[in-house]
């Protein structure tokens, strides 16, 4: 059995960061298929917030208007070539992106998922990561379900699935100490990655952006679990 530990930087409104956990996703369950014992290794994967600042308003806002604001200087043509790639891409590997709903800032969904990690315990040996299932259930709640993951209330449903108390996440969410430390972290991944996210570190050295293959994934799992065991 092997510890392969993953580093991902990400924001919730990144459609790659979307598609890249999904190929994550997609390279441990591979890992555990193919690989000799590779059902009894345990990934421990630390999800490290960073803000895109996609809506500059104050407030949740239709994506549609951020959307338009952000692709202000790109043709109709050229939002269609774009908006077709992302689509084929995603539908490749079952997301289905959607350009309905509502968005706000991202930070409470950030600090959700900090408290998650923060009470779930390490996953066992081939078993189901909470803080993963979170994360995914957020990614899908914007990007497909067209849920505002800025309004506290549906923060709130998710963390029921993480077997978390809603009071509990509720006063997390108003908690300045928690405000503070998840902005801190946020700034420190922006001053330091200059190429944007997302951004997946395997055992500290191994790194990989949204477009990675999951077999690029496998390699370095293999040579972290080498190295593991020497």
């Amino acid at each position: 059995m092997a510890v392969i530990e993953i580093e991902v930087i990400y924001d919730f409104v990144c459609a790659w960061c979307y598609i890249g956990k999904r190929n994550l996703d997609r390279a441990i369950a591979l890992h555990r298929k193919v690989y000799p014992d590779g059902r009894s290794d345990i990934f421990s994967i630390e999800w490290r917030p960073y803000y895109l600042n996609y809506n500059p308003h104050p407030h949740s806002v239709d994506k549609s208007e951020v959307i338009d604001e952000r692709l202000s200087n790109m043709t109709s043509e050229q939002r269609t070539m774009l908006f077709n790639r992302m689509d084929q891409i995603g539908r490749s590997i079952g997301i289905h992106f959607r350009g309905g709903g509502k968005i706000g800032s991202t930070r409470d969904a950030h600090r959700l998922v900090h408290l998650v990690q923060a009470k779930s315990p390490e996953p066992a040996s081939g078993g189901e990561d909470t803080t993963n299932i979170v994360v995914e259930k957020l990614f899908e709640a914007y990007h497909e379900l067209e849920m505002d993951i800025s309004d506290h209330d549906v923060l709130k449903e998710f963390s029921v699935d993480a077997g978390l108390d809603p009071k509990e996440v509720e006063e997390w969410l108003e908690n300045d100490i928690a405000m503070d430390t998840g902005d801190q972290e946020a700034k420190q991944n922006k001053d330091v990655l200059m190429s944007g996210v997302p951004v997946c570190i395997v055992q500290g050295k191994y790194s990989f952006d949204g477009s990675t293959d999951p077999w690029e994934f496998l390699e370095a799992f293999s040579n972290a679990r080498d190295e593991s065991q020497e």
